[in-house]
């Protein structure tokens, strides 16, 4: 049996290049993750970390968007983590709500 979790916000705000810790609420096996468009083109990585407040760290490849591309999703492997970041490889000139929620099989 599936399980999913809630949808999270996991914004980046104008003039930055990452979000803040979110909190999966539990360790999840995949991220299901929903990108609005970008104002250039970005290549987008999850990182990770064991605890609220740790050491984050990149987990795997990103993905790559094209600038202004409609919404996109993608599932990333978590591998079992809870506390999350997204990270964009360059700054964005508007708040992006980016949507995660984990999910486990």
């Amino acid at each position: 049996m599936s399980v999913y979790g809630t949808w999270k916000a996991a914004t980046i705000a104008s003039a930055a290049s990452s979000s803040a810790e979110v909190d999966l609420g539990r360790d999840y096996d995949f991220l299901e993750i929903q990108i609005p468009p970008l104002d250039a083109a970005s290549t987008i990585k999850i990182q990770v970390a064991e605890k609220t407040g740790g050491t984050f760290y990149d987990l795997g490849d990103g993905i790559t968007t094209d600038a202004g591309t409609h919404n996109y999703a993608d599932v990333f492997n978590l591998g079992g983590y809870q506390y999350i970041m997204v990270v964009a490889d360059n700054t964005q000139d508007a708040q992006r709500l980016i949507r995660v929620r984990g999910m486990r099989y």
